[in-house]
C-alpha cells in the first residue's frame, strides 16, 4: 500500500517561534525515521539560496532529533531531488517568484506523492486554492493542489499593508464567496494527509499545531 501524501501548511517565520521546530520534528518523525529533508527556496533570488540552505541546515541540526540528510532545490534537477526527498519544504518569500520557477501542477502532484510536503508563507500559498497577500492587500490564486483558502502570518503585528486583520479577513471572504477561511498565526501550522481533502466543510474542526 502506497504511503499517504502529507502536507503541513505554516503560519511563516517559523525559525523565530518558540516551540515551531520540536512540534515540526516530532509531525516529521511519525512519518519518517531518518528524513531526506529537501529546502526549497524559490521563492528568494537564486543568490540567496545558499546562504539560506546554510541557515536552514543549522536549524534543523537542533531541532530535529533523529539522523537526517539535507539538500536544497536547483531548478535543473528539482524532480530527481523531489523523488529522492522524505520531506520537501517549500520556504517563505515572494509568492510570486516561487510560481515562476516551479514545473506545472500535474508535475508537481506526482512527485509529492507519499512525501511530506511543508508550504510555509509563500510555500503554503502555493499550495492553496486562494490566499490573502497581507503585504499587498490582495486577493492571489494558488495552484489549488489543497481544497483551502489561507491567510498566513495571521494577527502578525508585522503589518504591511492593511491596519485589522478582521477587516482583511471580511474583504478575503467578499472576494472568494465563502465563509472558510484557514487563518495560520506564525509559528503554527496544520497536518493534512491525503492529495485530495477537501477542507470547505470542516474548518472549524482543524487543529493549529
Amino acid at each position: 500500500m502506497s504511503k499517504p501524501t502529507v502536507f503541513i501548511l505554516a503560519g511563516g517565520n517559523d525559525r523565530t517561534t518558540s516551540g515551531y521546530g520540536k512540534r515540526l520534528a516530532n509531525k516529521i518523525a511519525k512519518h519518517a525515521s531518518r528524513p531526506r529533508i529537501l529546502s526549497c527556496f524559490f521563492s528568494a533570488p537564486e543568490s540567496e539560496w545558499a546562504h539560506k540552505a546554510k541557515d536552514w541546515k543549522e536549524w534543523f541540526l537542533t531541532e530535529l532529533t533523529q539522523p537526517f540528510t539535507y539538500d536544497y532545490a536547483k531548478p535543473a534537477t528539482f524532480l530527481e531531488q523531489m523523488d529522492a526527498a522524505d520531506v520537501i519544504y517549500f520556504h517563505g518569500g515572494d509568492t510570486e517568484l516561487l510560481f515562476k520557477t516551479l514545473p506545472d501542477v500535474a508535475t508537481l502532484k506526482a512527485h509529492f506523492s507519499g512525501k511530506i510536503v511543508v508550504g510555509s508563507s509563500a510555500g503554503a500559498n502555493m499550495l492553496s486554492t486562494h490566499y490573502w497577500s497581507s503585504s499587498r492587500g490582495v486577493l492571489g490564486e494558488g495552484l489549488s493542489i489543497l481544497d483551502v483558502n489561507i491567510m498566513v502570518h495571521y494577527g502578525s503585528d508585522d503589518k504591511r499593508i492593511g491596519a485589522d486583520w478582521k477587516q482583511e479577513e471580511a474583504e478575503f471572504k467578499k472576494l472568494i464567496g465563502t465563509d472558510k477561511i484557514l487563518r495560520l498565526p506564525e509559528g503554527r501550522f496544520v497536518v493534512i494527509e491525503g492529495e485530495n481533502i477537501t477542507l470547505a466543510n470542516d474548518m472549524n474542526d482543524i487543529e493549529v499545531c
